[in-house]
């Protein structure tokens, strides 16, 4: 009785001796005209089949020097508190001079006469104040004092502290008259109720600070906190207390969710550009280094939550900071995977960092910086058409090669990607990306279950890439697998038995639920063991293709 992988390699060897006999010689896809040697054949089969070796090598390091660290940290969530806000600040600019010493080192070497400060704080900052640097919120004070009277500007900042627990910043952003010294202007602290005399900028921003991602709730209540300030400033205080009351409840009780929820993604994938956002995206999943530039903070700051959502349910377990102020560009330097948001004006202060011909050569980390352009598409790399600023899918292909992806998933990916364009109803659209993203991750890795919580194992992880049907994918899971993207997600599904918990609630507003459906009927066949079911392979690649 022969085993599989027997049959397998007798099969091949029949296969190669055909060939021969016709005088062609061929391995995979390379095609070879005249003799060849033996040394030369398996040489060109490795480069042609086997993932290159510094892929896994960089996926290893990268997650043992980074989300090895989240890991840890989400053994440690237990039931969060369920309040909705955690603090409530007010943020607006003032002269230099009136400043404190940590307000002015938060502004960096800037020479702006104005620094963004806290004029309002509920509950009082005291000894926290160093968790809300308030350049973070007012991240574009250098542009100038004199702006004009723009529209009411939304965007998020992510607080993430050294425990790896992230937070939720959403900043609202509106003008305000100017408020001169005296009685009436003061603005009062909600504990101490000392009156703080100061001329306050035509600017200000509104911050609430959550663990919860609920961007149309709190524009709904920021809407209604900005009316009241500028008709009645005594009740600030008050509406303040009021707002920190608020409890997220369920029938099944609370949880810290750390899913974003879905919020006009198809409308950004189509400003942006199917081909820009497909390799942003896989740039993301293999943890290279993502900056979104633009020319308002909006645009920048909603571009970037656009590309992690565009994860789920995975999630990006690195550095992510929507929007770098103007006072701290020195971040977009972390030698770490990250994605993050800055203003076009800033780039210059960067420019070492995306001109590769600058950068120092580094075995891990070189070439792995993408620049996006929210208006001009790709800049780094500069493989856009000069006429406009699409990609040509032979320009990703050859790109997304040298990350380690396969051709077939590339081009499945872009064109699911199209056929949820044009965009007619967003809610619709974001809905159906999401479920052929799902789709996408189910083809390439959906028999993770199979495996069991032992999946992280050195033995397992071999096993997991090599029950996959398809030859190019077991390359690609060879070191997707050591990707912390992917075991961070795997971590989280069997932390605490979760993936069995029936609270949609818990398992972040159904989406598991969905994907686990998804799962059903198309993740690739692999018995209880953890082998390849040969004949339904056959099956399972006629008809998910």
């Amino acid at each position: 009785m022969k085993t599989n992988g027997e049959g397998e390699g007798q099969f091949a060897s029949m296969e190669w001796r055909k060939r021969r006999a016709n005088g062609k010689e061929c391995i995979g896809s390379i095609k070879c005209n005249g003799p060849m040697t033996n040394n030369n054949l398996v040489k060109q089969q490795q480069q042609q089949l086997l993932p290159n070796p510094s892929l896994i090598r960089r996926a290893r390091f990268i997650r043992r020097r980074t989300t090895n660290v989240y890991c840890e940290t989400l053994k440690q969530l237990k039931e969060q508190d369920a309040a909705l806000i955690s603090q409530i600040l007010l943020i607006g600019l003032k002269p230099r001079s009136e400043a404190s010493e940590f307000e002015c080192s938060c502004s960096g070497s800037s020479s702006s006469s104005v620094i963004p400060s806290v004029e309002f704080a509920c509950p009082s900052l005291s000894s926290n104040f160093l968790l809300f640097p308030p350049t973070l919120f007012y991240p574009d004070f250098m542009k100038g004092t004199i702006q004009r009277r723009e529209e009411r500007e939304a965007f998020q900042v992510i607080l993430t502290n050294e425990k790896g627990d992230r937070k939720f910043a959403f900043c609202f952003k509106f003008p305000r008259p100017q408020i001169h010294r005296g009685k009436r202007g003061a603005m009062h602290s909600a504990d101490s109720g000392i009156d703080t005399l100061r001329s306050i900028a035509p600017f200000s921003v509104l911050v609430f600070v959550s663990h919860y991602p609920q961007e149309a709730l709190f524009h709904g209540l920021a809407a209604n906190f900005v009316e009241m300030l500028q008709n009645d400033k005594s009740k600030m205080t008050q509406m303040s207390l009021d707002l920190l009351r608020l409890r997220f409840t369920s029938g099944g009780g609370t949880k810290y969710a750390n899913h974003w929820s879905r919020s006009n993604v198809s409308t950004v994938v189509e400003k942006v550009g199917v081909e820009n956002v497909a390799l942003i995206f896989l740039c993301l999943l293999s943890e290279r280094r993502v900056i979104v530039t633009g020319a308002n903070v909006r645009d920048v700051s909603t571009t970037v939550q656009t590309f992690v959502r565009l994860l789920a349910p995975l999630e990006w377990p690195h550095t992510l900071i929507p929007i770098v102020p103007d006072s701290q560009t020195e971040l977009c330097f972390n030698p770490t995977p990250y994605i993050c948001g800055i203003l076009r004006y800033n780039l210059s202060k960067i420019n070492e960092l995306i001109c590769p011909e600058r950068f120092p050569k580094d075995e891990l980390f070189n070439n792995d910086i993408a620049l996006i352009d929210v208006d001009r598409g790709v800049i780094v790399p500069s493989i856009s058409r000069c006429s406009d600023r699409r990609i040509g899918l032979k320009a990703i292909l050859q790109h997304s090669s040298s990350m380690g992806f396969p051709h077939s998933a590339v081009c499945e990916i872009v064109s699911a990607l199209k056929s949820c364009l044009p965009v007619r109803d967003p809610e619709k659209a974001d809905h159906k990306i999401e479920k052929k993203v799902m789709i996408w991750y189910a083809k390439l890795f959906g028999h993770y279950r199979k495996f069991g919580q032992n999946i992280l194992s050195a033995r397992n992880r071999k096993l997991f890439a090599h029950a996959h049907p398809c030859a190019e994918t077991r390359h690609f899971l060879k070191w997707f697998v050591e990707n912390g993207i992917l075991q961070s997600f795997i971590f989280s599904q069997f932390r605490d038995d979760g993936i069995t918990n029936t609270n949609p609630f818990i398992n972040s507003c159904a989406l598991l639920h969905r994907f686990h459906k998804i799962l059903k009927k198309y993740a690739p066949p692999v018995d209880g063991n953890g082998n390849r079911r040969r004949t339904k392979s056959v099956i399972w690649r006629v008809f998910t293709r």
